[in-house]
């Protein structure tokens, strides 16, 4: 039972259908996870990065799309599509937790990410790195492979952006 809600809590990235849209250059999966109430969401989530990284580190032009519970990055050329490059969202620090137990249990592909000033962790899976901060968990998806480039070096190059967005001053929010 416990295997079970684990693995629905951790195919979770971003649901919602309001999409509020920012250019440059996946799927919104839903999830179980209650709806972090801490965040400002996605205007929060949307902030972390750049379509302008996300597409350097794809390869892909990408546009940025503020949706549900978090912010999702679609290809510039297909922008209604339900597939996205790259998801970010914020989740209850409870997912994190989860995320452990459900690697523990199952003994996947979970790998341990340093370098990012907290404790994170990536789904080979999945696509999804998780980044345990003090009130919640911060989780940026890659849900489609690409032969293109590494999901893993992505996912760790987006977590240390972000990371390092979310320690500087409010003021510093990068422009689109």
């Amino acid at each position: 039972m416990l295997a079970a809600v684990s693995a629905a809590l951790l195919l979770g990235a971003c649901s919602g259908n309001a999409p509020l849209e920012q250019s440059s250059g996946g799927s919104g999966r839903s999830t179980a996870v209650q709806l972090d109430t801490t965040a400002t969401l996605p205007t929060e989530s949307c902030r972390l990065l750049t379509a302008r990284e996300v597409g350097d580190l794809t390869g892909q032009a990408v546009q940025q799309q503020a949706q549900g519970e978090g912010c999702r990055f679609v290809q510039a050329d297909q922008p209604a599509s339900p597939d996205a490059v790259v998801v970010v969202s914020y989740r209850p620090a409870s997912a994190f937790a989860i995320m452990q137990t459900g690697n523990r249990l199952k003994r996947r592909n979970i790998l341990a990410v340093n370098g990012l000033g907290h404790e994170a962790y990536y789904d080979d899976t999945h696509g999804d790195l998780y980044v345990g901060l003090p009130e919640r968990t911060l989780v940026i998806g890659l849900p489609r492979a690409d032969r293109n480039y590494s999901r893993w070096q992505v996912a760790k190059a987006l977590g240390q952006l972000a990371v390092a967005r979310l320690a500087a001053p409010a003021a510093a929010t990068p422009a689109q």
